[in-house]
């Protein structure tokens, strides 16, 4: 008997409801954002009567529940990157943005790239939400404060500067919990200590990796480089050859990478040597600060994949 051919199957999302639709065909169906939406996605799957893959853009958490829904229903779902389908978009010259349209493209982009497969992990779950609410409280605290700073002293500027307080207490109380979640969690917990042997990373820095980069220790060096937007990209053409760039990636480990280097700087053992070495060869210093980022987190990446410590080598 012939293997049978993959479906795959495009899931774009809404917040109320999910357009669906099979690579390949024209026609697309409706159902809604709820569980009731969830059991009639899963029902069809099921009547395909082929192996289904299902893709999925991530869409400010919308697409959360369906993509729960999915998994615990053993149905193969992955992550469709938004910049790279919106790349594809315009490669194929797709004439307008509409949700059946949207549905085509991530179909194609799942067919061709195969996209990021999707886990249940509730416990980095929870740690990730905890931290992206620390962030957003800090964000209303500084912006709370900086209008405060701007008006007048009187009952205004004590109202907005009581609220920013208010936030402020509510991060610190988000950065309790999100670490809690770490210690809770045995498996956390040994990761987390293992990646704070290296210099500069702290609690923090290791929770917001744990969070953010579940892939580590389970890629390739250039491939937790990359996702992370720190693999440099070489632009040539013929005899010309032009500066390597990183662009791409994921924010937020760029930013506690960033955090980790500065404070490597100041460690015994840290980055300073490295960093010193590229900017005596005529390094710029964002330059130089972006290889210790990336040669950090290749080191990082290394350590959970092979359950060591850190060590003077991987300075």
């Amino acid at each position: 008997m012939m293997p049978q051919e993959t479906a795959y199957v495009a899931v774009d999302v809404s917040k109320a409801s999910l357009e669906i639709g099979c690579y390949g065909e024209r026609r697309t169906w409706r159902a809604a954002n709820a569980a009731s939406g969830w059991a009639k996605l899963i029902g069809w799957l099921g009547r395909l009567g082929r192996p289904a893959v299902v893709g999925v853009e991530p869409s400010g958490g919308y697409e959360r529940g369906v993509v729960e829904a999915l998994l615990r229903a053993g149905i193969e779902v992955r992550w469709c990157d938004p910049a790279r389908v919106r790349a594809m978009a315009r490669a194929l010259g797709a004439p307008a943005k509409t949700d059946a349209i949207d549905v085509g493209v991530i179909g194609a982009f799942l067919a061709h790239a195969g996209g990021r497969p999707a886990r249940l992990d509730p416990e980095r779950d929870a740690l990730k939400a905890a931290l992206a609410a620390r962030r957003a409280a800090q964000d209303s605290a500084q912006r709370l404060e900086a209008q405060a700073a701007a008006l007048p002293q009187g009952p205004a500027r004590e109202a907005l500067a009581a609220v920013a307080q208010t936030a402020r207490q509510a991060a610190r109380e988000l950065t309790r919990q999100a670490l809690e979640l770490v210690r809770a969690s045995a498996r956390l917990r040994a990761v987390s200590q293992r990646l704070q042997t290296a210099p500069g990373v702290g609690p923090l820095v290791a929770a917001e990796l744990l969070a953010q980069m579940p892939e580590l220790g389970c890629v390739s060096a250039k491939a937790i480089a990359k996702l992370a937007g720190l693999a440099p990209f070489v632009r040539q053409s013929g005899a010309w050859t032009g500066r390597a760039f990183c662009s791409g990636g994921r924010p937020r480990p760029r930013q506690v990478l960033y955090l980790a280097v500065i404070a490597s700087l100041r460690a015994k053992h840290g980055a300073r040597p490295v960093y010193e070495k590229l900017r005596a060869a005529g390094k710029p210093a964002k330059v130089a600060l972006t290889a210790c980022m990336r040669r950090l987190l290749v080191a990082l990446n290394a350590m959970v994949r092979d359950g060591a410590t850190w060590t003077l080598e991987a300075a």
